[in-house]
């Protein structure tokens, strides 16, 4: 059986795809996690199996083909969906509700797929617009990784990054919109969704820019006041695997504690971390969930803009002094104030909070397994290494030709760097530590990783 586990940003789904592809391993199934353009290329030479992941579709529902679903599905291919980014939305229910159906286009799917939601919330949306698809809330496993039952798998890393860092202070940026690694150009165009004849929906995009900018802003001054307040602190800033890494080693540059480190998922950072300061971002529920105290800095608001989920989590702080207050609590009394505002929505949007999300998820991933009757057929290492180089020679070229694709490329290679021999061995020992398990695994080449 051929498991295709598809990465589009190496941060946020490396570990996740390893402890899912460790949990799965086994003689009868060919597990193979790999960047997701690549994993594509390699189709001609599959047959049968069941595709995991959310990266089907390359554009926003309203202009998407499904290009993508059709080639898998012509190779006997299931789908089990499972979007990176659900739950986690800006204003209020009636605009989620938009962002869920921009995200991804229901028609695309059959009865032999799954769909996999984070909450009851998101199901009932998409049971309201589909038509009898399987649909599961399961949450999403990657943020189970932060649990006491599971947080073990990060003990070599966490070890490596306080050996190195000692003490310190985590913040964490996300500022997609105001400081987007392809630029402002790529904001306001067709292909990041705005619509210059839509008058509304420009307005929306310039506002959400207005704001967004002025918290970048903000938390960049917040950053340079805690390196002063706190001089023996190092101060870890995180930008979203998204935004541009070179803006912020401008604005922080020559500051000794204050380091711009986005090498490798955030998880140990985050579990190595006194505190962890956020806007609205993912961290504050993975910090939440591992127990570690969060401070969410909001020095503006807006019902409009404001990601709602995150918010509910840790404690609010509005101004310098705010921030230091809940510092000193966390520093001189190993104080923790990790809590959850309004429980119950919070529970109807993300069913991690209140559930084993792994196990859901790995059910419903083994009965889909269990119904594959089909014969499959795998590429073969020739094939691979072969499209490994053509894949290659083509991304350099497209880099010598054309600026612009060369400014896209390097834009998705700060996503998508590669795997690293070392760092992968590590990972799958740490697994299998975990699992209690021997995992066999060949590293093709910085782009697919093989499992048996």
């Amino acid at each position: 059986m051929n498991i295709l586990l598809p990465i589009e940003t190496i941060n946020r789904e490396i570990d996740f795809k390893i402890v899912l592809a460790s949990i799965l391993a086994s003689n009868d199934h060919n597990i193979f996690i790999g960047q997701h353009d690549f994993l594509m290329s390699l189709l001609p030479k599959m047959k049968g199996g069941v595709y995991i992941g959310k990266n089907l579709f390359s554009r926003r529902s309203d202009l998407e083909k499904g290009k993508k679903y059709s080639e898998l599905k012509k190779k006997g291919f299931d789908i089990i969906y499972l979007h990176e980014e659900g739950a986690v939305y800006a204003g209020d229910e009636q605009n989620w509700e938009q962002v869920l159906k921009q995200q991804y286009d229901l028609r695309f799917f059959d009865e032999q797929d799954r769909i996999c939601v984070w909450g009851d919330l998101q199901k009932r949306i998409d049971i309201q617009r589909s038509n009898g698809l399987n649909i599961f809330v399961t949450g999403h496993p990657r943020f189970d990784l932060y649990k006491k039952e599971w947080n073990s798998y990060f003990s070599n890393d966490v070890e490596k990054i306080k050996t190195e860092y000692n003490s310190y202070i985590l913040v964490n940026g996300n500022y997609g919109v105001a400081n987007h690694g392809l630029g402002v150009s790529y904001v306001f165009s067709d292909a990041f969704s705005y619509k210059v004849d839509d008058i509304d929906a420009r307005l929306k995009r310039v506002g959400f820019f207005s704001y967004s900018t002025k918290q970048l802003v903000s938390i960049i001054e917040l950053t340079h006041q805690l390196a002063v307040r706190y001089p023996n602190k190092k101060i870890i800033y995180r930008p979203h695997p998204s935004e541009s890494y070179k803006y912020y080693e401008a604005v922080f540059g020559g500051i000794s504690n204050i380091i711009v480190n986005h090498v490798g998922p955030v998880g140990p950072w985050i579990l190595g971390a006194e505190a962890v300061i956020h806007d609205g971002c993912t961290t504050a529920i993975e910090a939440s969930l591992a127990n570690i105290p969060v401070i969410n800095y909001k020095p503006h608001t807006s019902n409009e803009h404001d990601i709602w989920l995150p918010n509910q989590l840790g404690k609010q702080a509005t101004s310098f002094n705010e921030v230091c207050n809940l510092l000193d609590n966390v520093l001189q009394f190993d104080f923790s104030f990790s809590k959850i505002e309004s429980v119950e929505k919070v529970y109807d949007l993300f069913y991690n909070f209140e559930g084993d999300s792994f196990e859901r998820f790995i059910n419903i991933v083994e009965s889909k397994i269990n119904e594959k009757k089909d014969k499959s057929e795998s590429p073969s290492s020739s094939f691979i290494n072969k499209n490994y180089l053509i894949q290659k020679a083509k991304t350099s070229l497209a880099s010598v030709i054309s600026k612009e694709s060369g400014r896209k490329i390097n834009y998705h290679r700060n996503k998508f760097y590669g795997f690293d021999k070392e760092v992968v061995s590590s990972k799958f020992k740490q697994a299998g530590k975990v699992l209690g398990k021997q995992i066999d695994y060949k590293l093709h080449n910085p782009f697919l990783i093989e499992i048996r």
